[in-house]
């Protein structure tokens, strides 16, 4: 071959070569900007179904941000918009930091999980002998949940630590200690004074020095109703008429208890630090994400109608879907952080309406987890020939009976139903805002450990509910999980 042609070949082949890494990477390109624009399209419109006034989005891929978006309003009354900068009151996505805060201590040598906790107060109640660090972390500890004064059923408008502490010692225990889950902001404000007497800081100094600065999160505070805090958002509640007002929990000022605000991009940042030591070792991370066991050796189940299959660790809801183990928590004020730790997949999820008033950012999180990781992908579940047409039935028959508060008890297992009473009042809630039932869609089975797990999809006429059904060897519910994906 003459070498002017082999030259022009080489120069062919080498600009082919080009022009299919360019098409390659427009179609990388496109299918990204697809999938940012699926996301998009489903945050509007389940905002829009859901009433969310405001909502920030932040998706984590192997450590690295990969989406980060605002959207809606962070304030009704001025229009200002949300972005991935604005500060939510993050709720009980702080007991994630109370407790890495107490297992730093740990590893220091300065708590032990197994110590009794009335060691690090001087006035304990009788009541805590026997209650231990661990109890505290894994809400086994039989304390109540709600611990603030009222008079006449009025709260306050500020509560110190001390005015704290004197009611929680006066409030009886439900149970004895590891016997039972029951969650408890009470003990998490105890785990905060424990954190100051162990390490010899103010609790909010050591949440910044040891936490927030090393990783950078310089947009997390506490919500200080004195002082001046840039992009923070209003938080919202829907009362019974559907009209906004502002959440009355964040017109209240507490020293320690429940008040951090945060942004998703800082949440990013403590999610990218757990794949890492950069707070605490790795047996630590992994004691924290095992579920806790009650005295009689069975594993915590959270007590929540629609997470009974979800357990409990410490300061943070385990659980897996389809065989994807997940680490998630939410807050009252409708935030989550949701991450699938094995696909390395952490979604972000803050609004600023309230979880009972419909936010449901869990489910967001779920329903944008699965455009990146599509085996948790509820919404690409397609109908499946049903093989039991009379369960399918009896379910339907029990959403509308729920739709009415009236479950029916011989359903469940005798364990679960307590959690089906208990849980009723708010299931009904959420079902009166999604409207009129008109289907129930049967998806996929598995079997574990000879159990049956259902899979079905609830149309209503506001919106769609996926569940996840848990039948015994006797056919009976022992387990129910529901997404309003």
């Amino acid at each position: 071959m003459p070498d002017d042609d082999f030259h022009m070949n080489k120069l062919i082949l080498s600009r082919l070569n080009i022009a299919a890494l360019v098409l390659s990477f427009l179609l990388i390109a496109s299918s990204v900007s697809a999938q940012t624009d699926a996301v998009d399209d489903y945050i509007k419109a389940e905002m829009q179904k859901r009433r969310i006034p405001g909502l920030a989005l932040a998706v984590v891929k192997e450590g690295k941000v990969v989406k980060a978006k605002g959207y809606g309003v962070a304030n009704l009354e001025h229009d200002i918009p949300v972005t991935p900068q604005t500060v939510f009151a993050i709720a009980s996505l702080d007991k994630q930091l109370t407790a890495t805060a107490v297992m730093m201590l740990v590893e220091e040598g300065k708590i032990g999980l197994d110590d009794h906790i009335a060691r690090y107060f001087e006035t304990p109640p009788d009541t805590w002998k026997n209650i231990k660090v661990r109890h505290l972390l894994t809400h086994t500890a039989g304390l109540q949940d709600d611990f603030v004064e009222r008079v006449n059923g009025r709260i306050f408008e500020r509560y110190t630590n001390k005015q704290l502490f004197e009611n929680a010692k006066k409030l009886p225990v439900d149970f004895l200690p590891g016997e039972k889950f029951q969650y408890s902001d009470q003990g998490f404000f105890l785990l905060q004074l424990i954190v100051e007497k162990a390490s010899g800081l103010p609790y909010r100094k050591f949440l910044s020095e040891r936490i927030c600065k090393p990783l950078e999160m310089t947009a997390t505070y506490y919500l200080d109703q004195h002082e001046i805090i840039k992009n923070r958002a209003t938080a919202y509640e829907l009362d019974p008429d559907g009209r906004f007002r502002p959440e009355r929990w964040r017109l209240i000022e507490f020293d320690l208890y429940n008040d951090v605000g945060s942004t998703v991009l800082d949440f990013a940042r403590w999610d990218a630090a757990l794949y890492t030591e950069k707070l605490l070792k790795k047996p630590s991370l992994d004691q924290m994400w095992m579920p806790a066991k009650l005295n009689n050796g069975s594993t915590v189940c959270f007590n929540s109608l629609f997470r009974s299959n979800y357990s409990y660790g410490f300061a943070w809801v385990l659980g897996d879907f389809r065989g994807h183990r997940i680490i998630m928590h939410t807050g009252f004020t409708g935030t989550c952080i949701f991450r699938l730790p094995d696909d390395k997949t952490t979604v972000i999820v803050f609004t600023n309406l309230t979880g009972p008033s419909g936010s449901g950012p869990e489910g967001l999180a779920l329903g944008v987890a699965g455009m990146y990781v599509p085996e948790v992908f509820w919404l690409a579940m397609k109908e499946k020939p049903d093989p039991d047409p009379q369960i399918t039935r009896k379910l339907k028959d029990e959403l509308l009976r729920f739709a009415k508060g009236q479950p029916d008890s011989s359903l469940y297992t005798s364990a679960f139903h307590l959690i089906v009473r208990a849980g009723a009042p708010a299931f009904q809630s959420h079902l009166k805002r999604l409207g009129v039932l008109e289907s129930l869609t049967f998806l996929d089975e598995e079997s574990r450990e000879g159990k049956r797990l259902l899979y079905y999809r609830a149309g209503y006429e506001n919106g769609r509910l996926f569940l996840r059904i848990t039948l015994n060897k006797e056919g009976l519910i022992e387990r129910l999980q529901g997404d309003r994906v």
